[in-house]
């Protein structure tokens, strides 16, 4: 490989790198599924998720903040944040 085209493999993985560290995660704590619903900075963008019951959804929101609902619970929180989800609450980590 040229020095060339490493530059730009490298540049390119830490692109993908930067982009994947910086996004809100939702952990479920509880024995049961949920949808989450995700919208970016207010109302610029809204997203559905169904997170398994003990499972985890990665990079939910690439915004700067992102309000995060179940029904009954809701939570906003700062990209680089986690919101978990313990008794059937949202939870900022």
């Amino acid at each position: 490989m040229n020095a060339r085209a490493f530059a730009i493999s490298a540049g390119f993985a830490i692109g993908l790198a930067c982009t994947s560290v910086a996004a809100t995660d939702i952990i479920n704590q509880d024995n049961k599924a949920y949808k989450v619903t995700v919208q970016g900075e207010g109302k610029l963008s809204t997203s559905s998720y169904n997170v398994k019951a003990k499972g985890s959804q990665y990079g939910a929101c690439n915004y700067s903040w992102c309000t995060f609902a179940i029904p009954g619970s809701k939570v906003s929180a700062d990209r680089n944040g986690k919101v978990f989800i313990r008794s059937g609450k949202l939870v900022k980590g």
